[in-house]
């Protein structure tokens, strides 16, 4: 094998590894996302075997289900990923394999030819006659030299093909071990969707139970919308009024940290802790009811299921404005940033009062726990404009979990 073979081989290795190292990267951000996903369901589990031992069907545990399998589905998206990486990575190795045995074939046969060339040299006439049969000094001279580098040349030979003999046994390891990985992803893949069917046959079961109590379910949807109005009349009577007197206090000082403290907050976009631990629920907007067929939600807000005696803590510096009692949504707290206003709603005991400043993490209450053992936060932030008042959807606001 000639040194130029031999260095392209080395180039062709280097521009592999890097590309390895690189699929790396992916592969670590893949496997870190698969470890968050089951942390996820196994919160939702938790979640979900405190509100099962009420052996009674309700919607928060249908949410906690449709979270799970919603997850999950994101755990078997993921591992197929890896899958498909380590499948590339595997025909990359098996292609220098290939090219390793060609290169390592073509060094022992010209090892060989050297030999048997040094072989049949020496039987004709040993190296001091081809020395002293020179014609001349010169030409004595030119021999050694040629001796000299013949014997180098057999040196480096030989220390190409152990080269390329490690190289070989390295990426055949690689290979092995790669393999051996691929196969624990595909088991782990099979026990996922498994689990995932068992979620899905869980998630028809309650579903199934739960129609059968429809009357009762729009019953409850007519008291949210309901309870829904009296807190939106609260936040916009409340931020009405808050304009009123900033536009009264124009002039003065204060108005100047407002600002400051408005633009503190859109700043914090998408980077603002959550009020509570837990899972998104109901999502802000339009949505379709989780078992009321052709019936559609319209949350102002996010609802956060989480576990029984958890507290609600704020999500940025403020000032708490109203504390309040709202029937279907217990009891609330609004607090000023700026021109946002956030709202903590379904809290059973509430550690704040009107007129308090708070800081990021402080808390606000404790979220109140229904008869189903069903926990769950409503969470609203809003925005004061020239125009009015809008309602935003806090789950672009909060950090991404």
């Amino acid at each position: 094998m000639s040194g130029n073979k031999y260095l392209l081989v080395l180039f062709l290795l280097a521009i592999t590894a890097t590309a390895a190292f690189g699929q790396q990267k992916t592969k670590e951000q893949l496997q870190q996302e698969r470890a968050e996903n089951l942390q996820k369901i196994k919160e939702a589990e938790q979640t979900l075997r405190q509100t099962a031992s009420k052996k009674k069907a309700s919607v928060g545990q249908l949410n906690a289900l449709k979270y799970q399998i919603a997850v999950r589905k994101k755990v078997i998206a993921g591992i197929k990923e890896e899958i498909k990486l380590l499948d590339d990575e595997i025909a990359d190795n098996l292609e220098i394999v290939a090219a390793l045995e060609r290169d390592l074939s073509n060094l022992k046969q010209e090892y060989a030819a050297m030999v048997y060339a040094a072989y049949k040299a020496k039987s004709g006439q040993s190296k001091l006659t081809f020395l002293f049969s020179a014609a001349s000094f010169n030409q004595l001279l030119r021999r050694m030299q040629y001796l000299e580098q013949y014997s180098e040349a057999r040196k480096k030979q030989v220390a190409q093909i152990m080269a390329v003999q490690d190289m070989l046994l390295a990426e055949n390891k690689a290979v092995e071990a790669k393999k051996l990985a691929k196969g624990d992803l595909l088991a782990e893949q099979i026990a996922e969707n498994a689990n995932l069917q068992q979620m899905r046959q869980k998630q028809q079961t309650l579903l199934t139970s739960l129609q059968k109590e429809e009357k009762k379910l729009r019953k409850e949807l007519a008291a949210r919308r309901k309870s829904l109005k009296a807190l939106d009349k609260l936040i916009d009577d409340l931020i009405r009024r808050e304009a009123e007197a900033a536009a009264k206090a124009a002039a003065l000082a204060n108005s100047k940290a407002v600002a400051a403290l408005s633009e503190d907050f859109s700043k914090n976009k998408l980077k603002l802790p959550w009020p509570t631990e837990g899972f998104i629920s109901q999502k802000f907007g339009r949505s379709r009811d989780p078992v009321l067929k052709m019936v559609e939600r319209d949350s102002p807000g996010i609802e956060i299921q989480t576990s029984p005696a958890a507290e609600a803590t704020s999500v940025f510096k403020g000032e708490v404005r109203a504390v309040a009692l709202i029937q279907g949504f217990n009891k609330a707290v609004i607090v000023k940033h700026g021109d946002y206003f956030t709202v903590y709603a379904k809290l059973a005991e509430v550690y704040v009062k009107k007129g308090q400043q708070v800081n990021v993490g402080d808390k606000i209450g404790k979220v109140f726990t229904d008869s189903d053992g069903i926990a769950e936060l409503h969470f609203e932030l809003w925005e004061f404009r020239e125009n009015g008042t809008v309602k935003l959807n806090p789950e672009l606001w909060l950090r991404k979990k």
